[in-house]
């Protein structure tokens, strides 16, 4: 099922918007994150896509279909929330087989279906346990099983690992991409957490304060940040933020003299900072001090001083010692500027060769 909205925003009280005129399209048969951080509407939007809330403005679309002023029920939504929610008084197998009993379903053949269920989520062992003897990870499974028993046209997934150990979260993300593909159900996945988001999805919607600041692949967010929330939201050690007076004239015969007097910020990935030349793209030179040199196994990092401006690079090749001078060779691919704004103005593939 395509999901499309247009013109869509949300005000509880009248005169707050929530979301404000959020126009996107998600394609049939993939998985998509919202992701952003507390407060910006990803749950919200979740709410609208379900039929959980209505819009104050605009129109929501199944495929060709308006279901704007559907309810959840008439959508055909299947969810996952944080909380589970399954029946405690109630097995692995009847949680799954509760929604098509509710829908009169006769009992052979949501029993059949049911076991198809639980394994395709791999908890076709724990049939006769109650939730309370379930782990966390078997207990989502479970509530994956019972949402897909309906055969959703979506499947709606709102922060499902947030209560789950790091190891768990990383092996339960694998399965829900896993299931996804196995069904071929669109489905929408809720999370501030962008290792999860870029690890599972086909295309991620970040959010902020009620707006999408950008809605593409993975790479794209990582390499081509529409604006600096994108770049600094996306990608971990967090990317080099500096404002552009630092950098004096060191680049200059590197950028446009028009681009430069619009720049305000300067976004420089940690690995786009290298202590050795690579000639094809090097993109600019800088000097500075080294204030702290760190080796973990194979990595190499340094935290350096720039003009007063702190900064961090992860490609380092030679050894260092601390308040050394330092030559650092600045990439095209992952230095970015910005306006005062916050929107790119430079950098990304169209200035990469």
């Amino acid at each position: 099922m395509e999901v499309t909205f247009k013109d869509v925003s949300l005000s509880y009280d009248g005169t707050r918007e929530i979301l404000h005129h959020l126009n996107f399209t998600i394609p049939e048969g993939t998985l998509v994150s919202i992701l952003g951080p507390s407060g910006c509407g990803k749950s919200t939007t979740l709410m609208l896509i379900s039929g959980l809330l209505a819009p104050t403005q605009g129109k929501i679309f199944f495929g060709d279909q308006d279901v704007t002023k559907q309810d959840a029920l008439a959508r055909k939504v299947g969810m996952v929330f944080q909380n589970y929610a399954l029946y405690p008084h109630l097995t692995v197998l009847e949680n799954i087989m509760f929604p098509l009993k509710m829908a009169k379903i006769k009992k052979e053949e949501r029993r059949e279906k049911a076991l198809k269920l639980a394994k395709l989520v791999h908890v076709d062992d724990q049939l006769d346990k109650k939730p309370g003897a379930l782990s966390g990870g078997q207990q989502q499974r479970v509530a994956i099983a019972r949402a897909l028993a309906k055969e959703p046209s979506l499947l709606l997934l709102d922060e499902p690992l947030s209560n789950l150990d790091a190891r768990l979260r990383i092996e339960m993300r694998q399965e829900i991409r896993r299931i996804q593909q196995e069904t071929g159900v669109t489905t929408i996945f809720v999370t501030h957490d962008q290792d999860e988001a870029l690890h599972i999805s086909d295309h991620i919607m970040v959010l902020n304060l009620g707006d999408i600041q950008q809605f593409s692949s993975a790479e794209t967010l990582y390499d081509n940040p529409s604006n600096l929330f994108v770049a600094k939201f996306i990608g971990e050690p967090v990317i080099n933020t500096v404002p552009i007076t630092a950098f004096g004239h060191d680049l200059d015969a590197a950028v446009p003299a028009e681009i430069l007097a619009k720049t305000a910020t300067v976004g420089i990935r940690p690995e786009a900072l290298q202590d050795h030349p690579i000639d094809a793209n090097t993109f600019a030179t800088i000097t500075t001090k080294v204030k702290a040199y760190e080796k973990y196994g194979r990595e190499k990092n340094a935290l350096v001083d720039y003009n007063g401006q702190e900064l961090l690079s992860t490609e380092i090749q030679g050894r260092l010692e601390n308040h050394q001078d330092l030559t650092l060779y600045l990439q095209k691919s992952g230095l970015y500027l910005f306006d005062e704004a916050g929107e790119r103005i430079f950098g990304g593939e169209q200035d990469v060769e």
